[in-house]
């Protein structure tokens, strides 16, 4: 599937999100709630889904800024090329930031999966969508 194909090069790095294959096997481990065929003993090894929700959410909280440049894109939805620096900057700084919060709860006693986590931020983003002060970014492409 070309939309499980989710990498590219970064500053010439390869890079992998693979988001909807992993939205697909947390899907399968939400859908059976971890029993049966959703008993996957490593569902911990899967990062958050990198999209645009969770990003336009950590933006309008200040958890994570980018340069003036591509705010402006972000707040006059400008598209922002699919596999270009800017995008995968965005996708690499959710993952890492879900991450940073994912280890800072679990040293205050709350353990969740990445997964748990992205589900979680996924949710308040919806909820507060009408009231989040920045805008999703605009990326057209096939892994979202």
């Amino acid at each position: 599937f070309l939309g499980f194909q989710d990498h590219t090069l970064y500053k010439g790095k390869q890079v992998f999100f693979y988001k909807r294959a992993q939205i697909f096997v947390g899907d399968v481990y939400g859908a059976f709630q971890g029993k049966g065929l959703g008993k996957l003993g490593d569902i911990d090894k899967l990062t958050c889904f990198a999209d645009y929700r969770i990003p336009q959410l950590l933006y309008s909280m200040k958890i994570i800024e980018s340069d003036e440049d591509l705010n402006r894109k972000i707040k006059n939805k400008v598209e922002i090329i699919a596999c270009s620096e800017e995008e995968i900057s965005i996708r690499s700084a959710t993952v890492v930031t879900v991450e940073l919060m994912r280890k800072a709860l679990a040293k205050n006693g709350v353990f969740l999966t990445s997964i748990q986590l992205d589900w979680a931020l996924w949710e308040r983003g919806e909820r507060e969508l009408k009231t989040l002060p920045v805008p999703h970014h605009r990326t057209l492409g096939i892994f979202y």
